[in-house]
């Protein structure tokens, strides 16, 4: 069974990653706008997790988004186990939902590659997949939420918190 969901996961994480790669390669081409990505915080959903892993996460990055859709995002971050990790991501929002006030919220998904994580904490590892969830102030800037959902084996999910700043 553990095996099965590994293969499932990674199966799933190399699809979500050569869908996404695609049309951003495609419109790489459009003048994209940048944003500076400060990494925050996560909050694990497991107990022991909240009560003997980091969450605080700090780091930085950055985004380069193409359209509405489509972003590419690097960057590092002081993970969970105490470790520097360094990613790059390929993001899809293709929902989109106006609020009041202007602030909007965009809504899909990410996936791509992290480091400083073992087999035994990341099913995945290198590959990772999140949803993702980005709530748009009207000056531009935004708060950007990531959530994985906990996994067989003891690894635990979590929702993972940073601040965007348009450059």
């Amino acid at each position: 069974m553990h095996s099965t969901y590994k293969r499932r996961t990674a199966i799933l994480a190399a699809a979500l990653i050569a869908v996404s790669i695609a049309p951003a390669i495609a419109i790489a081409s459009a003048a994209p706008t940048f944003t500076l990505d400060v990494n925050l915080a996560s909050y694990h959903t497991e107990r022991w997790a909240r009560d003997s892993l980091n969450q605080r996460n700090l780091g930085l990055g950055g985004t380069a988004r193409f359209s509405p859709n489509w972003s590419v995002s690097a960057g590092w971050y002081r993970n969970s186990y105490r470790r520097t990790s360094a990613y790059a991501l390929v993001n899809w929002t293709p929902l989109h939902f106006a609020l009041p006030a202007g602030w909007r919220i965009a809504a899909g998904a990410t996936a791509g590659l992290d480091s400083g994580y073992r087999t035994n904490e990341i099913a995945t590892q290198p590959l990772v997949a999140a949803a993702l969830v980005r709530v748009i102030a009207p000056a531009g800037w935004a708060v950007d939420l990531t959530a994985v959902p906990n996994a067989p084996g003891g690894r635990t999910g979590f929702v993972g918190a940073q601040v965007s700043l348009p450059l």
